[in-house]
């Protein structure tokens, strides 16, 4: 598993760098796997979709889910990088839903 702080701490890098990864997590793990990709010599545009996700932690990229939840983390302690207008109405409204659904049985 991928070092939670250093991975956050590169998520709080590119929300203040990237005003459009604050309003989407596909463009926040493309960032993220540019990085990771440039830093291990891996050519992100040659990888398949399916060679890239059945060897994403062999590639050493982090999961998707690790990068979402640090971006959570990351915009609650640090306000001023959270989703702007449509985009954070849309997420407040979907957390909303989410916990009712959390609660109910499946």
């Amino acid at each position: 598993m991928h070092d939670l702080k250093a991975v956050s701490s590169l998520v709080k890098q590119i929300l203040e760098e990237n005003a459009s990864a604050r309003n989407s997590d596909n463009v926040l793990y493309l960032e993220i796997l540019r990085y990771y990709s440039s830093a291990k010599g891996v050519n992100l545009y040659q990888l398949t979709v399916p060679d890239f996700l059945m060897k994403l932690e062999q590639k050493g990229f982090p999961a998707f889910e690790t990068v979402r939840r640090s971006r959570q983390k990351v915009q609650a302690t640090y306000p001023e990088l959270a989703a702007t207008g449509t985009v954070g109405a849309f997420r407040a409204r979907n957390e909303k839903v989410y916990r009712e659904f959390a609660k109910s049985e499946v």
